[in-house]
């Protein structure tokens, strides 16, 4: 059980979408993630799990290597006079959609310990929250889909999730390059 708190981020207060949720854990609980994200995170990079295009929620600063490669790739089109196709994919509620049953998928194909994957899928089936309000908090909502907002754990497994789409895209084409940072395509 969490509670949530509603952060705004722009324009009409009045539409749910223009509000981040954000899940308030006890301390145990955060401690006990962050210990599972170090375990994962190393786990990830030892059996080289990511893509290398992937640069968000990774233990290594990557928007700065972006940038530069984007520049690199926008000079070099103007030098040689030749086009450039830049296409850029930010999807929508991209933490908050993923289906739950595609993350433990995930985790099963990337090659996460069945163990792993069991404390995983336990920490999210049947997880609720309340929502806090200034009338005080709501009665407890079943959490169906999304990585849990404001978690250690959840910027690594929706990497984890999300990697079968990089390493698609990518396949073995040289001229092709995607560059990721998060849900950030």
């Amino acid at each position: 059980m969490s509670n949530c708190v509603l952060i705004h981020k722009k324009d009409d207060l009045n539409l749910i979408e223009n509000w981040r949720p954000i899940s308030l854990s006890n301390t145990i609980y955060k401690l006990f993630a962050k210990c599972l994200t170090r375990k994962l995170q190393d786990w990830c990079s030892f059996n080289q799990v990511l893509s290398p295009a992937q640069k968000g929620f990774t233990p290594y600063d990557g928007v700065i290597e972006h940038n530069f490669l984007l520049a690199q790739f926008i000079e070099n089109a103007k030098r040689n006079k030749s086009e450039a196709l830049l296409a850029f994919l930010d999807i929508s509620n991209a933490f908050g959609s993923l289906p739950h049953e595609v993350l433990f998928k995930a985790l099963e194909q990337a090659g996460v310990e069945f163990e792993f994957t069991t404390l995983i899928r336990n920490i999210y089936l049947g997880s609720n929250t309340c929502v806090l309000t200034e009338e005080g908090p709501t009665d407890p909502i079943p959490i169906l889909r999304g990585v849990k907002q404001g978690c250690p754990l959840s910027g690594l497994l929706f990497n984890i999730a999300i990697n079968h789409i990089l390493v698609d895209v990518q396949g073995d084409n040289d001229s092709r390059k995607i560059l990721a940072f998060a849900d950030d395509l």
